[in-house]
């Protein structure tokens, strides 16, 4: 079972199309999954992405520094991040959670562009954890990325939803980890 949380969807589509023996089940939480052809920057412009904040935390030029930079670094900019990321967990587990982030993630993922097909991406089994209170992957998004699985899967997308936001694993970690587990077991 491979699970992919945000960003790391895009790799583990890319996995599931081009080793899908190694894949028995793919999980989304809150993740990309850009199986339309389509670069995941795509659909940072979309109607679905509209409003969400996670630009606006972004400083600099990506296409200058080569990075999507957040500045972890600058303490008055904590609450946008926490409000953003982690906005259903205690600020001791929030603060430490920021303390932890990366400050450039890599400006590649998003504009790489692959196709995936029916026959290898397709048959792997794929569930969907949609995060209900997700701030910087709006629902809108994600179900979109369920039809769009859909479109080239040989069995509809197993959806599950949590009353969580964009970091399930701080918040309801227990939760999180039971639904997980109820995936691998239903299959």
């Amino acid at each position: 079972m491979l699970v992919a949380h945000s960003m790391g969807g895009a790799v583990a589509t890319m996995v599931a199309e081009k080793a899908p023996e190694l894949v028995s089940e793919l999980v989304y939480l809150s993740a990309f999954a850009p199986v339309s052809g389509k670069p995941v920057a795509y659909y940072f412009g979309l109607p679905e992405n509209a409003g969400q904040p996670v630009s606006a935390l972004l400083v600099g030029d990506p296409a200058v520094s080569g990075a999507l930079r957040l500045d972890t670094g600058d303490a008055d900019r904590h609450r946008a991040i926490r409000d953003v990321f982690y906005n259903d967990v205690d600020d001791a587990t929030a603060a430490a959670a920021i303390s932890l982030l990366t400050p450039d993630g890599p400006v590649g993922i998003p504009g790489e562009t692959f196709t995936v097909t029916a026959e290898r991406y397709g048959a792997v089994p794929h569930t969907y954890l949609v995060c209900l209170q997700d701030k910087a992957f709006p629902v809108a998004l994600q179900r979109r990325f369920i039809t769009e699985i859909d479109a080239v899967s040989a069995k509809p997308t197993t959806v599950l939803e949590l009353d969580t936001s964009h970091s399930p694993f701080l918040s309801q970690p227990a939760e999180l980890a039971r639904v997980i587990a109820s995936v691998h077991r239903d299959r």
